[in-house]
Order: C-alpha cells, then sequence, then structure tokens
C-alpha cells in the first residue's frame, strides 16, 4: 500500500484502505522509534502536539502516530461504519508504515475503537493497548442506557440540533474548524450504536485508565466496562476528571513501549 506521488509530508500525511477511502495520519518522532498509535476525542485532533509530548518523544524514541476517523482531518467519511470496522483502517495503516508490531491509546471517544483494536488484531501484531477515559458501550457486558448518554444521542441523531449542539462544544473548546462539526455528531452516533464487537470477548490485555471524578463518563460505569473484559487492568486516577491524558502522559505511554 505505497504512498502516492505528491504524497504530504509524514507529519501530515495519508494512505488508502482497503476500501480504497483516503484514511488521514500525523506522526512525530524517528522513523525507527517503536509506534505508538493514538486515536483521537470526540472532537478529532486540531491540537496533537504540545511541549510535554515533545519532551516525551524526544526521551523515549516513540513513534507517536495521531490517526483521524473517518469525516476528520483528512479521512474520508465512512457512512454506516461501526466502531469494530475501525480496526481494519488501523491494520491497513500499520501495514503501509512497516509496523511489525505497535501499541495502541484511545482517550474518551477514541478508546471504543482501542478495544476494538485489542479485539481484532493479532496478540503478536499488537503489543499492548490503553483505553483513557473511556465510554461505554450502549448494551451488553460492561454497557450503559444512562440518561446522560441517551440525552445527547436523541440530540446529535436531529440533523438541525445535532449540528447546533455540536457546534456549541467545538466553540467552547476554542475549535473553529466548520468541518469537525458532522464528523462529531457522527461519530458519537457510532458509539451509541452497537459496537461490532462484545468487550466479553477482548481477551488481549488491556489498561483502562479513569478519573475517579470524571464528571461526563462516571468511574462506576468505567470499573463495569473493566470488569467485562477478561485481562482488564483498571487504574482510578484519584481527583482527575475526564480530561486527564495530557496530564499522566508518562505513566500511562511507559507501559505500551516493550
Amino acid at each position: 500500500m505505497a504512498r502516492p506521488a505528491g504524497h504530504p509530508p509524514a507529519d501530515d500525511a495519508w494512505i488508502h484502505v482497503r476500501d480504497r477511502r483516503r484514511l488521514g495520519y500525523r506522526a512525530a518522532g524517528p522513523d525507527d522509534g517503536f509506534p505508538v498509535v493514538f486515536l483521537h476525542g470526540a472532537i478529532g485532533s486540531p491540537r496533537w502536539r504540545w511541549p510535554q509530548l515533545d519532551a516525551l518523544i524526544a526521551q523515549t524514541g516513540i513513534r507517536y502516530v495521531v490517526v483521524d476517523r473517518p469525516g476528520f482531518g483528512r479521512s474520508e467519511p465512512s457512512p454506516g461504519r461501526t466502531v469494530a470496522a475501525f480496526a481494519a483502517d488501523v491494520e491497513d495503516l500499520a501495514d503501509a508504515l512497516g509496523f511489525a508490531r505497535f501499541s495502541v491509546i484511545g482517550v474518551s471517544a477514541g478508546a471504543p475503537y482501542a478495544l476494538a483494536c485489542a479485539w481484532a488484531l493479532a496478540v503478536g501484531r499488537l503489543a499492548a493497548t490503553a483505553a483513557v477515559s473511556a465510554l461505554a458501550p450502549p448494551t451488553g457486558p460492561g454497557g450503559t442506557r444512562s440518561v446522560r448518554y441517551r440525552v445527547p444521542t436523541l440530540a446529535f441523531g436531529s440533523p438541525r440540533a445535532g449540528a447546533l449542539l455540536a457546534g456549541g462544544v467545538l466553540r467552547a473548546l476554542g475549535v473553529h474548524a466548520h468541518t469537525a462539526t458532522p464528523a462529531m455528531v457522527e461519530d458519537y452516533l457510532v458509539c451509541r450504536r452497537p459496537w461490532g464487537f462484545d468487550p466479553a470477548d477482548v481477551t488481549a490485555p488491556v489498561m483502562l485508565w479513569h478519573g475517579a471524578a470524571d464528571p461526563l463518563v462516571p468511574a462506576a460505569h468505567a470499573l463495569r466496562l473493566a470488569a467485562a473484559m477478561p485481562a482488564c487492568a483498571p487504574s482510578l486516577e484519584r481527583g482527575a476528571g475526564h480530561f486527564f491524558y495530557s496530564r499522566r502522559l508518562e505513566r500511562i505511554i511507559a507501559p505500551l513501549v516493550p
């Protein structure tokens, strides 16, 4: 799956996946560093570089790869997709970049996709998986139909209300990319539909990190999700809310690097 002629620089690039969709990614760190593939949250990855991350990359020598889900960044939409389907996109990206072995980390809305990778990819290929501030599935083991998820789902399901709600969230976070709005709506709805796999069937080891004071996804939901997976090690961060990944960066990434 070679890069096409005129391909953008490696730090802001794309490939074609198996169904010929374009999949965008950005990368930092040495080409021969151990690959850590990052799966972003609900708003995409507009601010994917910051000083602490750059320092950690320099210290550890990892190859840090941020992949955009369908509709975000350079990635083309994939109508009717499931959470499980994205594991094939990640595998195609790893093949294109020559990663024989790599780790995956997903944060917030990206965490279900990291679990999909742990479920779908061969253990020998995937070195380790981390899920941070993970959303729970809508049904099944570890699932929840809490009102805190049902209300946003109903709002996002309405074309007008969904766009207004997503736009308001993006503006509140200082993100002004208009194109991120439909992708954000679709991504949330994908997470609230059946994922395409059962967390109970995720037999690969998973490290689940969650803020004990998370107001968006209560810790009890995360612990129920962790209990549904046979080889999941949960870690509650005392006093942390939903957006603590950048403040615990070294602790979370260190176990992902062999």
